[in-house]
């Protein structure tokens, strides 16, 4: 995304972020891992913020002004998550001019800096599995009493991602794509979408966003907020750890995710969802039917894998040694059999239902 807007970017537009929030950045350079907006760590009166911009091609003022209300609710809720911070002139969002005044704008925000870091796979344990799940059941429990305070703050809903609009261009080169997509589509228009399945979800509540600190997890990067049924949430976070679990594991690298215990990628599935489950019970629960649903939730969201890939240009003209280097470490071919095939079917959660 950042490639769609960064010819616009300027010092310039960096420096103003700042002024208007009275911060100080403590480097000037981006952290490297930010796909969607520029991330800049600051300082101010002794204490550490985040400085997010982004451009209007990417969000309008109001999604983010939407993103901002809910963090701060779940804030208020006594979820450990980064508040949102205002400007000097009282505003939480911040438009600003990019290098030429017909592209649009630049957005700017403040956040608390979350404490603690990341958690090295090595230290994942069964409590920490638990607290995960115990943190998005939170969440959810949290998102059932949500309302917008504004209906120009509603957040999007699933359906009107791209990756849900059959006509789009990709799916009318691919008919296999776009019927699979089809199908998806019309099982998903016949769910529930009551308040106990279906609301505002963080979706993509995966290791490299939240931190760690003092025996608490601290979520952040809620840029893919939006209404889906609350399964949806376990899925990137399914995805993310077996796939990661796996690609070490077939290095020999048995001191990652297990302590040093083999498993195959069902055994680490069962190991990882036991506890993560019963931390989620805490504090929210599903239904039974949503947990023989999750596989095919799952074969959903590695749809959009597939589709992402196919949209990054660079990506889809790379050799498959290259693909294949990078998370989720697949070449576009294995990404399409695995989308069209319904790879993650083989596993199943009847047990947890």
């Amino acid at each position: 995304m950042l490639q769609q807007f960064r010819h616009l970017y300027t010092d310039g537009v960096r420096r103003e972020a700042l002024r208007r929030f009275g911060l100080r950045a403590v480097s000037a350079e981006s952290m490297a891992d930010a796909s969607h907006s520029f991330v800049y760590d600051c300082e101010r009166h002794g204490s550490r913020y985040a400085l997010k911009i982004t451009h209007t091609r990417h969000r309008k003022p109001s999604d983010i002004l939407g993103e901002l209300e809910f963090i701060n609710y779940l804030a208020d809720g006594g979820v450990s998550v980064p508040r949102a911070v205002r400007s000097i002139g009282g505003a939480f969002v911040e438009t600003l001019d990019a290098a030429h005044s017909d592209h649009g704008k630049f957005i700017a925000v403040a956040y608390e800096k979350a404490r603690g870091a990341l958690v090295d796979w090595r230290d994942w344990t069964p409590l920490m599995f638990e607290q995960w799940g115990a943190l998005i059941g939170r969440m959810h429990a949290l998102a059932k009493a949500y309302a917008p305070s504004g209906e120009s703050l509603r957040r999007r809903f699933w359906h009107q991602d791209w990756d849900w609009d059959i006509d789009n261009p990709v799916y009318l080169t691919l008919p296999a794509l776009r019927s699979k997509a089809r199908a998806i589509k019309e099982w998903l228009l016949t769910l529930p979408t009551d308040r106990d399945s279906f609301g505002l979800i963080h979706s993509d509540l995966h290791q490299f966003n939240f931190f760690y600190d003092d025996g608490a997890i601290l979520p952040f990067d809620f840029d893919n907020t939006h209404y889906d049924w609350f399964i949806s949430d376990f899925t990137t976070v399914i995805i993310n750890v077996v796939v990661c679990q796996q690609y070490h594991y077939e290095r020999g690298e048995y001191d990652y995710w297990t302590a040093g215990k083999p498993m195959d990628a069902a055994e680490f599935l069962d190991y990882f969802f036991t506890p993560f489950i019963e931390g989620y019970r805490q504090h929210n629960t599903l239904a039974g039917v949503w947990m023989r649903r999750l596989p095919s939730f799952l074969n959903r969201h590695w749809l959009t894998f597939y589709t992402d890939a196919l949209r990054d240009a660079k990506f889809v003209n790379s050799d498959e040694t290259a693909q294949a280097a990078n998370f989720p470490w697949r070449t576009l071919r294995r990404l399409e059999s695995e989308a069209l095939g319904d790879w993650w079917g083989r596993f199943s959660f009847d047990k947890f239902a």
